[in-house]
């Protein structure tokens, strides 16, 4: 019974060894006629492959994403996320997949799904200035890193700091004006300007 359980933990995981498999033989036919090394951007889809298929093949199936032990669930994040992280350090963060993006193009949400599935990792204080790092320059839009450090203050603390549509699970979903100061501080590290005061609770 054991070992049946396990199996069924496992059992979405090939997904990445296909997804880099069938990648990596599209990446040669395609470049064949262009080179014979591995480019940069083939390296960047592949890596977005391996990321894609382990954070979505623990989740394609619902009912065995909920059967499976949390720890399990965990860590598969923990393990995207570390992956996400160094993929971002190695190519930015990814935005065009040039002439991949016709049949690959999907994989541009990879990024955004990781962060948003561990937003407690983006407290570090290297991953958060990697990431601002990265709004600095135009690669990632500081709306999305905002609404990706919003998801951990209204999970952990039940607020909002960075007023995205995450605050509308809060009750009530207006932002709590002894918050203000904060909220603006943290706005203006990111790049972006102090909410107005009509997401404000008024006193």
């Amino acid at each position: 019974m054991k070992h049946m359980k396990h199996m069924k933990y496992r059992i979405r995981i090939p997904l990445t060894a296909l997804a880099i498999a069938m990648l990596t033989m599209s990446a040669a036919a395609q470049s064949k006629q262009e080179t014979e090394k591995v480019t940069s951007l083939d390296s960047t889809v592949i890596a977005l492959a391996e990321i894609w298929s382990l954070d979505q093949g623990v989740r394609s199936d619902v009912s065995l994403y909920l059967e499976n032990n949390r720890k399990f669930n965990l860590r598969i994040d923990s393990i995207c996320f570390d992956k996400a992280i160094e993929c971002i350090r190695h190519f930015g963060w990814v935005t065009d997949l040039g002439k991949y993006n016709s049949t690959h193009g999907y994989l541009l949400q990879a990024l955004t799904a990781v962060m948003l599935h561990s937003p407690h990792r983006l407290m570090d204080g290297d991953v958060y200035s990697l990431l601002r790092t990265e709004a600095e320059a135009g690669r990632l839009h500081p709306e999305a890193l905002a609404l990706f450090l919003d998801k951990y203050y209204v999970i952990y603390q039940k607020r909002s700091l960075y007023g995205s549509d995450f605050r509308k699970f809060l009750q009530p979903p207006a932002l709590n004006p002894e918050d203000r100061p904060l909220s603006d501080s943290l706005r203006r590290d990111i790049g972006l300007s102090p909410l107005p005061d009509s997401l404000f609770r008024q006193p």
